[in-house]
C-alpha cells in the first residue's frame, strides 16, 4: 500500500513539473500578426503544396481579429497593384483573400469575369471546391 502512493506521490510531483515546463514554453511562444503573415505569403514566388501548408500554418496561428486585418490587408494591397496596373505583385495577398473568400480573389483577378460566376458556383456546393478553383485561376 505504500508502495503505490509513493507511486502516486511521484507521478503527481512529475505531472506538476511538467506541467510548469509547458507554461513557461507557452508564455515566451511569439504572437503572430497579420504582417508577418502577409511578409511570409510574399517570399514565395509560386504557391506550391509545401509552401500552401507552411501558409496554412501560419494564418491557423492567427487571433480571429488578425484574420481579419490579414483579409482587409490583403486586399488593400490587391486594390493598389490593381492601380499600378500589376497584378502579378499581388498573388500573395490574392492567395490569402482565396482561403477566406474565393469568389472575390477570383473576381479581382479576372475583372468579374466568367471564372467569378463558376468560382461561386463551386463555392456553393461546398467551400473548398471553391478554394481550389480560386487558386487554379490564380496560378494560371
Amino acid at each position: 500500500m505504500k508502495i503505490v502512493k509513493l507511486i502516486i506521490v511521484i507521478l503527481a510531483v512529475i505531472c506538476i513539473g511538467l506541467n510548469q515546463v509547458n507554461a513557461s514554453e507557452s508564455s515566451t511562444k511569439v504572437k503572430k500578426t497579420a504582417e508577418s503573415v502577409l511578409a511570409v505569403a510574399s517570399t514565395f514566388n509560386e504557391l506550391t503544396p509545401e509552401n500552401a501548408n507552411i501558409l496554412k500554418d501560419e494564418i491557423n496561428s492567427l487571433s480571429t481579429g488578425e484574420r481579419l486585418r490579414l483579409i482587409n490587408m490583403s486586399i488593400r494591397q490587391v486594390n493598389n497593384a490593381k492601380l499600378a496596373g500589376d497584378i502579378s505583385n499581388a498573388k500573395p495577398a490574392l492567395y490569402i483573400v482565396a482561403i477566406f473568400l474565393p469568389p472575390l480573389a477570383v473576381g479581382v483577378y479576372t475583372d468579374w469575369g466568367m471564372p467569378t460566376i463558376w468560382n461561386i458556383c463551386w463555392c456553393c456546393i461546398f467551400w473548398v471546391p471553391g478554394i481550389i478553383h480560386a487558386f487554379y485561376v490564380l496560378s494560371r
